[in-house]
């Protein structure tokens, strides 16, 4: 990611409408966008906006372009949530577990899950 700025709400819904599908007009984003839909000017605005950041790329298609993401989903991921681990939780993983922890009723299969994770982080 060439520009580790985060991305606003409406940028991050079309991000997640072109991992989805791979590649889009502008007009096959705003058809799987929420009600009220935006305006095709405002979907092309933030797709400037992404290709600015590095986000989004586009390739010539007739008349028009079809993009595609510039960065996979779970690099994007990553930095999210790396970023809420420094900003709220002292860049410790085990701060944010015990904060879900309290705060989200975890079932014992929740719990199961995590420590098998724990465990096969050990063995790695």
């Amino acid at each position: 990611m060439r520009n580790k700025e985060g991305l606003t709400r409406g940028e991050e819904e079309v991000m997640h409408i072109l991992w989805r599908l791979g590649q889009a007009t502008v007009s096959d984003i705003i058809e799987l966008m929420e009600a009220p839909k935006p305006k095709y000017t405002t979907v092309a605005t933030f797709i400037k906006i992404l290709e600015n950041k590095g986000f989004v790329k586009h390739e010539q298609k007739g008349k028009g372009y079809l993009y595609s993401p510039a960065i996979e989903r779970d690099e994007y991921a990553k930095t999210v949530v790396k970023n809420v681990l420094h900003s709220y939780f002292d860049g410790s993983v085990a701060n944010i577990v015990s904060f879900f922890s309290k705060q989200e009723n975890l079932t014992v299969a929740d719990l199961d899950e995590i420590m098998e994770i724990v465990e096969k982080a050990k063995k790695s």
